[in-house]
């Protein structure tokens, strides 16, 4: 600082021009007054989110997501030169020779209609920066950078408008290729970047039709700051008002863009999602890009994900990898082929429904139409009974008008019975059918369900971020909690499936989160809580059955990749061991007992809380 006022006095005393500091960019102002703070509170903690469309009415809204939302299958599709590079680096010699003679925009698209797929997102531009469309405002696209000399953007998107496709467009904030981009603020050439961004994106929705989503990706930097993040969004609304925009227009807080993204998971959803829109996108490739060979997952693991997906209220973005040659590749569509089949003869259970009534079920799945309840058995039941726990309990019969093996018009109504809060339906030996078999379940009135949490009943099923638990726990997930206050909320969880859903925005005293459990039998069980936070940020309590345990929260460290608050290290913690003296219903909360005020001011909170877990003791 010194040398530069000094530098700055002699050009003034030897009569020469001093160059004026360059003015502070309009579009970094938040930004730089949270230059002080640590890393982890800077991006656009505590700015106002990037909704979707400022100021539009629910009327409104529904209309404009009402295809998207009930399409819930879709095509995601990462192509490119990217391959011996891989996903951020693209080698000369990639673009050489990426010459994608057998690409066919119209099988694809026929392709992923037998499949089942009602919409395809695919990449137009990532991270590496080459763009897969004809772009007047850089050489560094499929056009001028290799032999192909076609635009397949622009030919998928004929092919999408002539067989009733929905297209989605995915592009990366984040340019390693670009010279003007910048991940820091005070980037000196940002500035050109950002109307790169702006003129392309115009292309990409003046020249291909009507785009059902922009999915962008690579917002978990410094320099996409709420101020640029909103001038890119009113320039989207402009070219196509009735287009969606992911919670990546912002940084995948509550209330970015028009629905959330949950990358390589599904989250657990109870009622406090409060109808937020989400979509979980998942790799049915090993990767995101073609890898130069078969790395992909069986079609069960597809079904098992969009059954998942689609009870819990989202939609599921099945990503591929075409291969270089322009194919989608062979082995992954032959995979596919018997949920091809299964979508078929079930599709009334998963396309145009809503998430169903019940929080988690030991068996299957459950989505909605109306007062109808689909029920997907995955874990076929040994002793010919299909326990629905919970379902109008208050109701004679449970409001039942009848049960039905969905897809087999002349089988006779299956018998139910209440046994309890419990309905139970009588249900052959074996499964119907050899995949998933779908009850469906039509009522008199609008479906009730007691949530109350029960001892799981089977594992939960493999899956990226998921809690290790056993038969027997008790899994209080974040999304089943009730809460209580203005400012803890529920969040989907963003980046990888590490950082899960959880709960968030712990920066008022007053607000708790509560549970309602169900004990059978007296007994003791070990209390568990997984959470995470960037700061030894407060105390909070646990009580339960009378009894109360106490923890001081602590910093955890996350080790390794860049520094993003998406990549939030979790962990599981032990708080003490409660006794239930006798059966019955529980209250189990979790309550602040104090939050360090510098938690408050960088809007981290007290932590950010998964679940709580109880372990009965052996």
């Amino acid at each position: 600082m010194m040398k530069s006022l000094l530098t700055l006095s002699l050009l003034a005393s030897i009569g020469l021009p001093t160059l004026a500091a360059a003015p502070p960019d309009p579009f970094e102002t938040l930004a730089r007054e949270k230059a002080e703070r640590p890393w982890f509170a800077r991006f656009m903690s505590g700015d106002p989110v990037v909704s979707g469309f400022p100021g539009e009415s629910e009327a409104d809204f529904a209309r404009r997501v009402q295809k998207w939302k009930d399409a819930k299958f879709g095509l995601f599709l990462h192509w490119g030169p990217q391959q011996a590079g891989g996903e951020y680096v693209i080698k000369p010699a990639e673009l050489a020779k990426f010459n994608p003679v057998k690409f066919d925009a119209e099988e694809w698209v026929l392709t992923a209609k037998k499949i089942g797929f009602q919409y395809i997102v695919i990449t137009t531009k990532h991270h590496a920066g080459f763009c897969m469309f004809d772009s007047k405002y850089t050489d560094h696209d499929i056009i001028d950078a290799t032999p192909f000399g076609r635009d397949p953007i622009k030919e998928l998107a004929d092919a999408c408008a002539k067989h009733n496709m929905l297209l989605g467009f995915y592009y990366s904030v984040w340019d390693i290729k670009h010279p003007d981009y910048a991940a820091e603020i005070r980037g000196p050439r940002y500035a050109s970047y950002h109307q790169y961004m702006l003129d392309q994106t115009e292309e990409l929705l003046t020249n291909y039709g009507d785009v059902a989503t922009l999915w962008m990706d690579g917002e978990w930097v410094n320099s996409w700051t709420y101020e640029r993040a909103s001038q890119y969004r009113d320039h989207v609304r402009k070219l196509q008002p009735g287009i969606l925009l992911v919670d990546r227009i912002g940084q995948r807080r509550l209330g970015d863009g028009d629905y959330g993204s949950c990358e390589n998971f599904t989250p657990y959803i109870g009622d406090n999602i409060n109808g937020r829109l989400w979509e979980s996108c998942q790799r049915f490739d090993g990767g995101w890009f073609w890898r130069g060979k078969d790395t992909s997952q069986s079609f069960q693991w597809a079904l098992m994900n969009l059954v998942d997906t689609v009870s819990r209220g989202g939609n599921l973005l099945l990503n591929m990898g075409p291969t270089p040659e322009g194919l989608l590749p062979p082995k992954s569509v032959e995979k596919l082929q018997p949920l091809s089949q299964w979508l078929q003869k079930y599709g009334e259970s998963i396309y145009g429904v809503d998430r169903g009534p019940h929080y988690l079920l030991d068996w299957g799945t459950c989505t909605r139409r109306d007062n109808t309840l689909y029920y997907h058995v995955t874990y076929w039941p040994t002793d010919g009974k299909l326990i629905i726990p919970g379902l109008n309990a208050e109701q004679p019969n449970a409001g039942i008008s009848q049960v039905t093996f969905l897809g087999d018009a002349d089988a006779s109504p299956l018998r139910f019975s209440q046994n309890g809060r419990d309905v139970v339906v009588s249900v052959p030996s074996k499964s119907v059918d050899p995949l998933v078999s779908v009850l469906k379940v039509e009522l008199t009135s609008p479906p009730v369900v007691d949530n109350a949490i029960r001892p799981l009943g089977r594992a939960l099923r493999p899956q990226t971020g998921n809690a290790k638990m056993n038969v027997g726990d008790y899994f209080l997930s974040s999304a089943f909690a009730k809460i209580y206050g203005d400012d803890l909320h529920f969040s989907l969880g963003a980046g990888a499936g590490g950082h899960r859903e959880n709960l968030k925005g712990w920066t008022n005293p007053s607000d708790w989160a509560e549970w309602e459990i169900i004990v059978d039998e007296a007994g003791a069980y070990d209390v568990l809580i997984n959470y995470s936070s960037w700061m030894d940020s407060g105390k909070f309590s646990v009580e339960v059955a009378s009894q109360s345990f106490e923890h001081a929260v602590e910093k955890r460290v996350h080790k390794k990749g860049r520094k993003s608050p998406f990549a939030a290290a979790f962990k599981t913690v032990p708080l003490g061991q409660v006794k239930f003296t006798q059966p019955g219903r529980y209250l189990l909360s979790v309550k602040a007992l104090e939050i360090d005020p510098k938690a408050i001011e960088y809007a981290q909170g007290l932590m950010l809380l998964r679940e709580v877990i109880l372990v009965p003791v052996q």
